[in-house]
């Protein structure tokens, strides 16, 4: 029972890995591509606890508060340097937030602590520890998610981000969960209050964190490739590739484009696009470089269009070629 248990629950991450990959082949998103990266980390990190419950351990069930040693502490270490940074590059796309390589030396103090503590004597305090830095820098996740929310000015932006706050608060109680379980079980107090036997190497808490990501990324996924299109890429957005007949705008002037940003009162999420329309960059990589979504670059799009006044992007580069002109 326990053997088809763990199987089933390797399925279900395999499975989750197939719509992400679908919806990255066809818009080659990022966020895709991390989603491919995490559900195959979470796969390897499967593979090997099954791998020491019916193989390192024959027994395959054991007492309670077992979770005495770190078994292959490299391996660890690595997964969960991996899944914490691709978490932090997933909650910078969320939060709309520009990622910068410097963001990745944050998971440096995980790995230092997790390296410092392997060649400690394994205390049940040590192990604990070990075990609980990735739970305590995904609680710091979504502690900065709610910052984030709390301080986002923009209406559009404030309304996206909204629709991750069940899923992330989810993810924080279930992080709290799985903290309390590691506490009871390494310090052996649960012996106590349970004679239930427990699979050596396993969290039950975290085993629901990760059916809980596979399904809801799933379900995402899903219903991301079957959604009909509401406008078609033309029409989403009136916006042209670069004419023969429209001049690039002047790259030197760059102050004068300030001016007309403070002309016409752009927020500073529009001025982003705004930019972004004067090198010519599509919606598609619009989305990619800001980490927002297509609805969000329509939405800004059209507010600049009201603001200046025009119907197009030909025509709101012809009008800020001839401010910087000016």
């Amino acid at each position: 029972m326990i053997f088809f248990y763990s199987v089933l629950l390797i399925a279900l991450c395999a499975a989750a890995v197939s719509p992400a990959g679908i919806l990255y082949l066809r818009t080659k998103k990022k966020q895709y591509l991390y989603l491919i990266l995490l559900f195959t980390c979470y796969l390897a990190e499967l593979t090997e606890l099954h791998y020491i419950v019916f193989v390192g351990l024959p027994t395959g069930l054991i007492s309670l508060g077992d979770l005495s040693h770190i078994s292959y502490p490299a391996f660890r270490i690595g997964i969960s340097a991996a899944i914490l940074l691709l978490d932090l590059l997933l909650l910078f796309w969320i939060t709309g937030r520009r990622w910068k390589n410097i963001y990745g030396l944050s998971i440096l103090p995980m790995l230092g602590i997790c390296i410092y503590l392997v060649f400690q004597p394994q205390t049940d305090l040590v192990v604990w520890l070990f075990y609980s830095v990735r739970q305590f820098y995904r609680l710091g996740y979504c502690a900065w998610f709610g910052i984030c929310l709390f301080q986002e000015q923009e209406p559009e932006r404030k309304k996206e981000m909204g629709r991750y706050t069940l899923p992330i608060f989810g993810i924080f109680l279930l992080n709290l969960c799985i903290l309390l379980e590691d506490s009871l079980v390494i310090s052996h107090i649960d012996s106590f209050l349970s004679d239930i036997p427990y699979i050596s190497e396993r969290n039950f808490s975290e085993n629901i964190l990760w059916v809980f990501l596979c399904i809801y990324s799933a379900g995402r996924c899903i219903s991301e490739i079957y959604k009909e299109p509401g406008v078609p890429e033309r029409q989403e957005e009136p916006i042209a590739e670069p004419e023969a007949e429209f001049l690039p705008v002047r790259q030197e002037p760059r102050e004068g484009m300030k001016a007309f940003i403070e002309k016409y009162r752009l927020t500073p999420r529009e001025a982003e696009i705004l930019g972004c329309m004067a090198d010519y960059k599509s919606a598609a990589e619009i989305c990619g470089e800001l980490y927002i979504s297509m609805g969000t670059v329509k939405t800004h799009t059209h507010n600049i269009y009201a603001k200046v006044n025009v119907n197009s992007k030909n025509e709101l580069i012809r009008e800020l070629n001839g401010y910087l002109n000016q």
